[in-house]
């Protein structure tokens, strides 16, 4: 029999383009080169978008809401709507056994945990933050009875939370989930090919930054196009690239251009974020709300040096001086100062700390090596289960 996958995400392509939709496309992929079928399920609010979509890893599988889930209080409707829903299509005898993975434990949780119920499935939640960004912090934060009655359920119910950062793990630990319960491993993303990163460390400039994730408040993408345009006032040549869609995208956009020999571009949101990352020397994120960054991971698999603060994680993929930079805090200040340093690095420097990110990402983050801890996860789970 064909093994088969459940995994469910709070949004996906189209209707966002962050971090866990993009991890789960390509778990889903190196799954299905595993000979594993893969159904991803998630809520919609795109118009024209078939219910079902057929893919390379297997199919999509979409609710129309009103709102997604997520967000609960006045839209508590759509929470329950999508909530029942994914419990009858998915928790029937069709899908008895088949493993429930769940990206992020936050009000979308609750429906794939009702269907793992229901079919006796092994049920999984990777959790997407860990300190100011903890998942459970959020649940509990809801203004009516239901996000304390979500989080109570998962932590009684699910068979292995995925851990990708020690904040992350040890939380998880302070809230009593037993250490057989937290699977420990990092994000995955696919590796360009090791000459290609190679031929573009050597290729580079030395002068090119870039950003790419959701361009959302949280992310605190200000922070560097304030550094940059004091860079550029300081009469510095150099390009920063802002990748990704959200409201701070026309925000910022529209802000005047800085002048001199720097230029600040919003090219939106591309597919092929390699095509981006090879052509740059620096990847700059100021964010401090991550669980493990996919977009540093990408990063750092494609030889950039990485200019980050340290968020929930960091330390854990980045040596602080030899594979990126790690800044105390999140000031346009601080993230000026490191550009600036940048800019001025030897082409000898730079290179060796790009190359060793790119070592370090051949180590530890490909995701085939990540799908194969998957599915002993899986296997793990199943056997709990049985």
């Amino acid at each position: 029999m064909t093994k088969r996958i459940i995994l469910a995400v709070a949004a996906f392509f189209p209707d966002s383009y962050g971090g866990a939709e993009r991890q789960a496309q390509i778990l889903a992929n190196a799954l299905a080169r595993r000979g594993v079928e893969v159904t991803l399920v998630a809520p919609t609010r795109a118009r024209g978008l078939p219910e079902v979509e057929p893919t390379s890893f297997g199919r999509v599988v979409r609710r129309k809401v009103f709102a997604y889930p997520n967000l609960g209080g006045r839209y508590f409707g759509s929470f329950l709507n999508w909530s029942i829903w994914f419990a009858r299509r998915f928790g029937g005898a069709d899908w008895r056994g088949v493993p429930v993975y769940v990206f992020h434990a936050r009000l979308h949780a609750f429906g794939p945990t009702l269907a793992a119920i229901r079919s006796g499935s092994p049920l999984m939640v990777k959790l997407g933050g860990g300190g100011e960004a903890s998942e459970f912090d959020a649940l509990r934060s809801k203004r009516f009875f239901y996000g304390h009655w979500v989080e109570a359920l998962l932590r009684r119910r699910v068979d292995a939370f995925v851990a990708n950062s020690a904040q992350i793990a040890d939380e998880l630990a302070e809230l009593g989930i037993p250490a057989s319960r937290i699977a420990r491993f990092p994000n995955g993303v696919e590796l360009p090919p090791l000459a290609r990163v190679e031929q573009a460390v050597v290729e580079r400039s030395g002068q090119r930054f870039v950003y790419a994730g959701r361009l959302v408040p949280d992310k605190r993408v200000e922070i560097v196009h304030l550094a940059a345009e004091s860079l550029a006032a300081a009469g510095e040549e150099f390009e920063l690239r802002v990748l990704g869609e959200g409201p701070e995208r026309i925000r910022l956009a529209a802000r005047t251009p800085p002048a001199g020999r720097a230029t600040i571009a919003y090219p939106g949101y591309t597919a092929d974020v390699y095509s981006e990352l090879l052509g740059a020397d620096f990847f700059v994120s100021p964010s401090l709300r991550e669980g493990q960054s996919n977009a540093l991971l990408e990063a750092m698999s494609a030889g950039l040096l990485p200019i980050v603060a340290a968020a929930s994680g960091v330390t854990e993929v980045i040596r602080h001086g030899e594979t990126g930079l790690i800044l105390e805090d999140s000031t346009p200040e601080i993230f000026e100062k490191a550009m600036r340093e940048a800019l001025a690095m030897s082409p000898k420097v730079r290179q060796r700390m790009q190359l060793a990110a790119r070592r370090f990402a051949e180590e530890h983050i490909g995701i085939d090596a990540v799908a194969e801890r998957t599915m002993e996860m899986l296997a793990d789970a199943g056997r709990s289960r049985t």
